[in-house]
């Protein structure tokens, strides 16, 4: 009976575990192949996978996971889902902005994920090309220029490149595997670079992979100047954008004026200051702007105005003298002083600048007595003044007296350079004196001037001298008498004579100087000293370094 039982139990136990074994082989599980990912540029893949099988689990997403590093799994690499309408058979997805890394690869998965957890298929690597950049061509431009940047870029497109100049966006104009064109952009900033070298960069995908400091020069735009006409020596200013502030260290910035190179004195944000030049010789003239060897011709030319001549002073001189010429627009230089030239006659002269309406020019001091013509040149134009000069020679024509002893008081008469400062000579002896009038010098007969006949002669400068016809008598000192012949200490005693000198004179009575009141050059008056012995004694004059002695006794009383 027992028997029985078990058999229909082991029976029915197989026949269980057979149908549980046929019910779990239809459970299959899902299979995934990743097939490829292929470049399509240096920052996008086309990703290509396989559902094989999708299992028979319930299916909620499927794609791809990629990363730079090898294990390429959903929490360690960046997934691409493809959603959870999951069939099977070949699958793609395009992925773009590829993130760089030192070796360019980019390791790829695809996956399906169902209830029980996520399956993967196995790894695939790919290789990105590598981005360079080299030159940009031109190396300088002004907005609007079309700029090169060389380099490999492969198969990117203009919406993955992004190129900034300067801190602008630029405009992309085209892009092939060899270069990108861009179009220079018109809002660059240039205030923080002095010599207008501003930043390139380019970016692919948000990351930059090339930026310079001095890739880049922007040139100015130069569009006017002001004012439109002027004199040699005017600072005109010439306006635009973009002109560099510091260009004048490097000498890149040029204006010229015709063919002319003017003088630039000042950079700024707001313009050029530039100076006309005197060796233009065009009364009109255009203005060109040359930076960088890059040359800009502006629209007007300017006008140059011409200097005029109203007077000068004094219209007749002595050769070797100075004199003055007055008028208007007279150039100068501050650090070399006038570039007008000045001739009389055809002969040109020294000159040097007081104000724009006076030159001072000085006469040749070799220059023959005659009238002469007076020109001013400046720029293009020669202005002849209005009046003749008269050059006269330095003439002594008399002197008057014509004797007389040290310190008299000699009137020269001529021609002269009034207030004005001579060497009068009487024969080696000379006296400083200044000229009066055009006419007259006062000079008195110097100390040391040797008694007897001396030549007067007038120098001025150099090489003129003039020397009076005739003789002048230097006389000696000479006593001929003096009254009262006594007195008392304090008698005013009057000594008569000749050739007194009028400054460097003494009297003694005896041995005891006395006190002069007066002295010319025939008479000295003195007072008696009050320490005298009583009785006879000798007066004794010094005058000249010369020394004479009374014939008559003073007699000293009390």
């Amino acid at each position: 009976m027992k028997k029985h039982f078990i058999l229909p139990v082991l029976s029915i136990l197989m026949i269980w575990i057979t149908f549980s074994g046929c019910k779990k082989d239809e459970n299959s599980h899902p299979e995934v192949g990743t097939l490829a990912a292929e470049v399509l540029s240096p920052t996008r893949l086309l990703l290509k996978g396989d559902i094989i099988s999708k299992g028979s689990f319930n299916t909620t997403d499927y794609g791809f996971v990629y990363s730079t590093s090898q294990y390429a799994v959903e929490t360690g690499g960046t997934k691409v889902s493809l959603g959870s309408d999951i069939k099977e058979g070949q699958f793609s997805k395009e992925v773009q902005n590829l993130p760089f890394n030192s070796s360019n690869t980019i390791f790829v998965r695809a996956y399906l994920a169902n209830s029980n957890g996520t399956v993967y298929g196995p790894v695939v690597s790919v290789t990105l090309p590598t981005i360079s950049t080299g030159t940009i061509l031109p190396a300088s431009g002004k907005p609007g220029d079309l700029i090169t940047i060389n380099g490999q870029y492969h198969k990117l497109t203009k919406e993955e490149l992004t190129v900034t100049i300067g801190g602008a966006t630029a405009t992309i104009e085209e892009v092939t595997s060899s270069k990108i064109t861009v179009k220079v952009p018109a809002n660059i900033n240039t205030s923080y670079s002095g010599t207008n070298q501003v930043m390139v960069s380019v970016a692919v995908g948000g990351q930059a992979i090339y930026s310079s400091n001095n890739g880049f020069t922007i040139l100015p735009t130069i569009k006017d100047f002001m004012p439109k006409s002027g004199a040699i020596g005017t600072t005109i200013v010439i306006t635009g954008d973009n002109i560099p502030s510091y260009s004048y260290y490097s000498n890149t910035i040029k204006v010229y004026f015709g063919q002319v190179l003017g003088t630039v004195s000042n950079y700024s944000s707001s313009g050029i200051s530039v100076i006309i030049p005197p060796a233009v010789t065009s009364a009109k003239v255009p203005i060109s702007v040359e930076y960088n060897r890059v040359k800009t011709i502006l629209a007007d030319e300017l006008t140059i105005i011409p200097h005029t001549i109203t007077t000068i002073s004094p219209a007749t001189a002595l050769a070797g003298s100075t004199f003055s010429i007055f008028g208007s627009y007279f150039p100068n230089n501050s650090y070399y002083g006038t570039t007008a030239t000045v001739t009389i006659g055809n002969i040109p002269v020294s000159v040097s600048y007081y104000s724009s309406g006076q030159l001072n020019a000085t006469i040749p001091s070799n220059l023959p007595a005659g009238d002469y013509k007076v020109a001013v040149t400046s720029g293009p134009f020669t202005v002849e003044a209005p009046q003749t000069l008269k050059v006269q020679a330095l003439t002594v024509s008399g002197f008057s007296p014509t004797s007389g002893g040290v310190g008299r008081e000699i009137t020269l008469t001529g021609v002269f350079m009034p207030n004005t400062y001579y060497m009068v000579y009487f024969g080696n002896v000379a006296s400083y004196a200044n000229s009066s009038s055009a006419t007259t010098i006062k000079v008195n007969v110097p100390f040391g001037a040797v008694p007897g006949a001396a030549k007067i002669s007038v120098k001025y400068g150099s090489n003129q001298s003039a020397d009076a016809s005739g003789d002048f008598t230097v006389l000696a000192p000479t006593i001929s008498s003096f009254s009262p012949a006594s007195g008392v200490a304090g008698t005013i005693i009057t000594i008569s004579g000749a050739g007194f000198s009028t400054s460097n004179t003494t009297v003694k009575f005896g041995t005891i100087q006395s006190n002069i009141i007066s002295v010319s050059d025939t008479q000295i008056r003195v007072a008696v000293p009050s320490n005298l012995n009583l009785g006879a004694m000798k007066i004794t004059v010094v005058s000249n370094g010369q020394t004479i002695v009374s014939t008559d006794n003073f007699t000293a009383t009390n």
